[in-house]
């Protein structure tokens, strides 16, 4: 795994009480790692879709990123910039979500710390080991 670059942010968890998320940047690979167990950022269930969405903090979170430029990618918009990187949830959800291209994957805490996920980024390990 490449060296992460950690920050935090803070914003309205579903109790509008200010938050902290803890974020870690792999540039190289192109990977954000987010641990959020306030429920800050984390991907909402669509009951009637019957998947994960992204949340409203979640973009909020994003344009910050963003405009910091913390990732150099060719991307024009912010929707495309999040489109090009894979993010991977820590929080309270039963398992550890990673989205990527618009599309939600749910990966079981359980069983994560001695597997080697092959085909997928690893996960970062300092985060997995809070959430399991």
């Amino acid at each position: 795994m490449s060296e992460l670059l950690e920050l935090e942010y803070r914003g309205l968890n579903i109790l509008d009480e200010i938050s902290t998320v803890e974020v870690a940047i792999d540039a190289i690979q192109k990977v954000i790692h987010i641990y959020d167990t306030n429920q800050v950022v984390e991907p909402e269930y669509n009951f009637s879709k019957k998947k994960y969405q992204t949340s409203e903090g979640f973009y909020k979170m994003t344009k910050v990123l963003y405009e910091k430029r913390f990732l150099e990618l060719r991307s024009q918009t912010i929707a495309e910039w999040v489109s090009e990187i894979t993010w991977f949830f820590y929080g309270s959800k039963n398992s550890i979500l990673k989205y990527q291209k618009d599309d939600f994957v749910e990966i079981s805490k359980k069983g994560n710390l001695q597997e080697n996920h092959q085909g997928i980024q690893p996960l970062y390990q300092k985060y997995l080991l809070r959430v399991i």
